[in-house]
């Protein structure tokens, strides 16, 4: 039986972008920013896969200073 790791999600913030559509930023598993664009239609309500990830600990953050 495999078994899979859990992803712990916690939202951080959230922007209106239209009546339909929302920006969510959330931290995953305590090491990555998600931001990812939520829809709520009639037909489909939830994240869509219009998005980026980052890892904050990768040592790239020093180049936004």
């Amino acid at each position: 039986m495999n078994k899979t790791k859990q992803t712990e999600q916690k939202e951080i913030g959230r922007v209106k972008l239209s009546d339909t559509q929302e920006l969510v930023a959330s931290i995953v598993d305590n090491e990555k920013v998600d931001l990812r664009i939520f829809v709520k239609t009639d037909s489909y309500t939830g994240a869509t896969k219009r998005g980026v990830r980052f890892y904050l600990f990768d040592n790239n953050w020093t180049e936004f200073k």
